[in-house]
């Protein structure tokens, strides 16, 4: 028992990340964030009626480089620990879910 929780913690708080996995990994990431904040930008510039969420538009941009910022870090160091590394990952694509879920249940200014 006390093996298996050793062998887990060593898991948890393993540097070792494979440099393939990473660049593959930090890929997807990035082209996903831009997808998402992409199609707000691309809803933005060809629909009329939804000027009045400018603001809005601004801040997808400071979110795409807060981003990349973020996804840069985790390419350049090899030293986060797998569990901070895995939880990192999973809270950029939970929070551009919950981005993408916010942006399209906006209103058009219309009405």
């Amino acid at each position: 028992m006390v093996d298996k929780l050793t062998e887990a913690k060593e898991k948890l708080l393993s540097t070792e990340y494979p440099r393939w996995r990473n660049l593959l990994s930090c890929t997807i990431l990035v082209l996903l964030a831009t997808g998402m904040v992409s199609g707000w930008w691309y809803a933005y510039y060809t629909d009329s009626d939804i000027e009045c969420h400018k603001g809005i538009l601004y801040f997808s941009a400071v979110w795409l480089a807060v981003q990349w910022v973020v996804i840069g870090y985790l390419y350049r160091y090899q030293n986060i620990p797998a569990f901070a590394r895995d939880a990192i990952k999973v809270l950029i694509m939970l929070g551009n879910v919950w981005f993408g879920l916010f942006i399209y249940s906006l209103q058009s200014c219309a009405q």
